[in-house]
């Protein structure tokens, strides 16, 4: 198979566990860019947080808020598939709020945190109270529950309430802790991804895809080529083409230099 396209999700995969981009993997990066390879990310972060975490020149596409968002980083161009309404939102945080220690409404470039303040010197993270504080279109929501092990229940709960909205469990690699993240309706990074390769003229079997947890399974799955870092779930890697080694021992760079780089 001839691969035109590679993908990749931020935290556990691209980004080591010190939260930047490894010189060799940038290095690579930028050749296969350099040379007609589409690089995309593809990620729960908003753009101005991606900004924040790794150079985005090293992107032709970033996929923003598990796909509610393709940004075009060479025409610094938004294309929103979705978003939540504030009248949803704030049905859902009444029927949540009780058994939850904390609720984001996250839009396109910054995190709302409702009620819990942070107090963050980073200007993307914002302190609210109200829904209704939020002046920007809401692309999607995070659910952080006091007890993590009902998780499930709760998923199971939230989708039945509410049918218009996509509600999925979230959990990195590396860490135990469970929360909810809510999408508009049908949205994913799976789902996303293919309609950027339509947009391109690139098959999802021309794709390769490298992730480490839950909410990257469902491209795993469908593109040519999914690979799971060696940090990955292990329902993750399970699902996988392909396992390489951890994110902090560039395991990008080091499966495509095996698979792309011709000697």
């Amino acid at each position: 198979m001839e691969y035109k396209l590679i993908a990749m999700d931020f935290d556990g995969t691209l980004l080591t566990d010190n939260k930047n981009v490894s010189p060799k993997t940038e290095a690579l990066l930028r050749k296969l860019k350099k040379q007609g390879y589409k690089i995309v990310g593809a990620t729960a972060r908003t753009i101005d947080s991606c900004k924040d975490a790794a150079p985005i020149d090293i992107f032709t596409h970033v996929i923003i808020n598990n796909g509610v968002t393709i940004y075009s980083v060479d025409q610094q161009q938004e294309e929103w598939l979705g978003y939540i309404t504030q009248q949803e939102a704030s049905k859902i945080i009444q029927e949540v709020e009780e058994v939850t220690t904390q609720i984001d409404l996250i839009s396109g470039t910054k995190y709302y945190i409702y009620k819990h303040k942070k107090n963050s010197p980073l200007s993307f993270i914002v302190d609210i109270d109200k829904v209704e504080d939020v002046k920007e279109k809401i692309a999607r929501m995070n659910i952080f529950l006091k007890s993590g092990e009902d998780a499930n229940t709760h998923y199971q709960w939230i989708t039945q309430k509410f049918p218009n909205i996509n509600c999925f469990i979230m959990q990195d690699s590396g860490s135990t802790k469970q929360w909810l993240n809510v999408n508009p309706k049908n949205i994913n990074k799976a789902h996303t991804l293919e309609k950027l390769g339509e947009e391109l003229g690139i098959k999802r079997q021309e794709m390769i895809f490298f992730g480490d947890g839950l909410n990257d399974l469902e491209v795993i799955e469908r593109v040519g080529l999914g690979v799971a870092m060696g940090n990955a779930l292990p329902e993750v890697k399970e699902k996988a083409s392909m396992i390489t080694v951890s994110n902090n021992e560039d395991g990008i760079e080091k499966l495509l230099v095996k698979k792309l780089i011709r000697k």
